[in-house]
C-alpha cells in the first residue's frame, strides 16, 4: 500500500531536512506556548494543573499561530510537504504538542485530566483545540496569501517545478497549454 501523494515531502530536500523541520515546528510551538502564558500570567505555575483551561487556551492561540506561521514560510521555502505543512503538521503539534510538555515540567494531573473529559460531551477540549487551531489556520492563510500574490505567475510555476514531486505536479497542478 502506497502513502497517498498529499503526504509526500517536497522533492528538493533530505529526509534529515524534513525531520528538522518538523523538530523545529516543535520547537517553535513550545517556546510561543510557554512564551505566551509566561508573559500573560507572569507565572509558567500556572500550567500545573489541568483544570487551568485559560491558561491552555493563551498558550494554546499563541503556539497555533506560531506554528502554522513556520510551517507556511517552510513551504514557501520548500520545507516540509505540500499538504503537511498546511493542515497535518500544524495541528498534530499544537494540539499534542503541549500536553507532555506540561507533564514534564509539572507532573502529571489525572485527576485535572480526568475532570476535562466528563460525559458524554467533551466540549471544553474541543473549543480548547478550536482556540489553538483557528487563528493559526488565519496565519497560514495570510502568509501563503500575501506570497503566492507577490511572487507572479511565472516565479510560481518555476517553484511548483523546483519543489513538487513528478506526481504531486502531474496529479494537483492545472498546466495551462
Amino acid at each position: 500500500m502506497n502513502r497517498p501523494l498529499g503526504f509526500d515531502p517536497f522533492a528538493t530536500q533530505s529526509q534529515s531536512a524534513h525531520a528538522l523541520t518538523v523538530l523545529g515546528g516543535i520547537a517553535v510551538c513550545l517556546f510561543a506556548y510557554f512564551g505566551a502564558v509566561a508573559a500573560v500570567y507572569g507565572d509558567l505555575s500556572v500550567l500545573a494543573l489541568e483544570s487551568n483551561i485559560g491558561a491552555q487556551r493563551v498558550g494554546g492561540a499563541a503556539g497555533g499561530v506560531a506554528v502554522w506561521t513556520y510551517f507556511s514560510l517552510a513551504f514557501v521555502r520548500g520545507y516540509g510537504g505540500p499538504v503537511l505543512n498546511v493542515l497535518p503538521y500544524p495541528v498534530a503539534i499544537v494540539v499534542l504538542a503541549p500536553f507532555p510538555a506540561r507533564w514534564f515540567l509539572f507532573g502529571p494531573d489525572l485527576s485535572g485530566l480526568r475532570s476535562r473529559f466528563v460525559g458524554f460531551f467533551v466540549f471544553e477540549p474541543l473549543i480548547t483545540t478550536g482556540i489553538a487551531v483557528l487563528p493559526g489556520l488565519a496565519s497560514c492563510t495570510v502568509v501563503l496569501t500575501v506570497w503566492a500574490s507577490l511572487i507572479g505567475d511565472e516565479a510560481r510555476e518555476q517553484w511548483e517545478r523546483r519543489h513538487l514531486t513528478v506526481e504531486f505536479y502531474d496529479a494537483f497542478v492545472d498546466v495551462e497549454e
